[in-house]
Formats: structure tokens, sequence, C-alpha cells
């Protein structure tokens, strides 16, 4: 039998598996696919990484992550250069145009809810916000642990 935990959490996985095509459409309105979009938003968060930091948070391999900033590169949204301390090593950072575009996005996905949210009365919304905003807390704080 299923814990209540593991059970939110298929719940969780499945609702955001859902609602992919509702995300990948609002990305595209940008001429972006959900991948670009999401390596978009992983440099803004981090500011300037190694391609092999790039693929970690991707969850994908060098090859996938390559092509990926290669996307990003060729549209003027993103610069690889040389690492400082290891030329062998490539860094990639947003340009103003890819750190103007990230926020546009961000913004859009601020000022709309993915329907299977936007139909939970207004009351559960709110419930389900902060529940998730303390599982984020923890992660936070596990990964703070590890790291230290």
């Amino acid at each position: 039998m299923s814990s209540n935990g593991s059970r939110a959490w298929r719940a969780l996985y499945e609702l955001i598996q859902s609602q992919k095509s509702w995300m990948a459409e609002r990305v595209a309105a940008f001429d972006l696919t959900l991948s670009l979009g999401h390596v978009l938003h992983v440099l803004a968060e981090n500011g300037e990484m190694k391609m092999s930091e790039i693929a970690a948070a991707m969850f994908c391999d060098a090859s996938n992550a390559t092509g990926l900033v290669d996307g990003l590169v060729k549209r003027g949204l993103a610069e690889r250069r040389p690492a400082e301390h290891d030329r062998r090593a490539k860094v990639v950072r947003l340009t103003p145009a890819g750190k103007r575009l990230e926020r546009r996005v961000d913004e859009m996905f601020k000022s709309h809810t993915p329907p299977a949210i936007a139909r939970l009365s207004a009351a559960d919304q709110r419930t389900l916000r902060e529940i998730l905003e303390r599982a984020v807390a923890f992660a936070a704080e596990e990964l703070t642990e590890k790291s230290a």
C-alpha cells in the first residue's frame, strides 16, 4: 500500500506531465521549445555555467545540452566562451537579449495559471501553494546540508 507522501508525489508528477502541452504552447509564443525555455530559465537562475553544469541541471547528457545551448547562441540569446581557469571547458551565459526574453517568459508564467490548477477554488489554490512552498523550502535545506 502506498503512503500519502508517495501518492502525493505521484499526483504532483502526473499533474506536471499533464500540463506539459499547456507549457509548450506558452513558450512557443516566444518561438521556444519547452527544452529551450528550460535551459533559458536555468541560465537566468544560475548565471554563468559550465556546459557540464547545464547538462546536470537539465538532467540530460552533454550532447543534448550542447544542442540546446547552440540553439540559444544562434539566436543571440546566450554566449559561450572558454572558462577562465580551464581553457578546455566552456562556460555559457545569457546575453542581454536572452535575459530580456527569459524575464518575459517568466512574467507570462507568473500571470497565467495552468488549467488544472485554475479549476481549483481560490482556497485550494492557496493551500496547494503553501504546501508546495514548504516542500520547496525543505528541498533547499536538503541541498544545503548535502553541499556542506
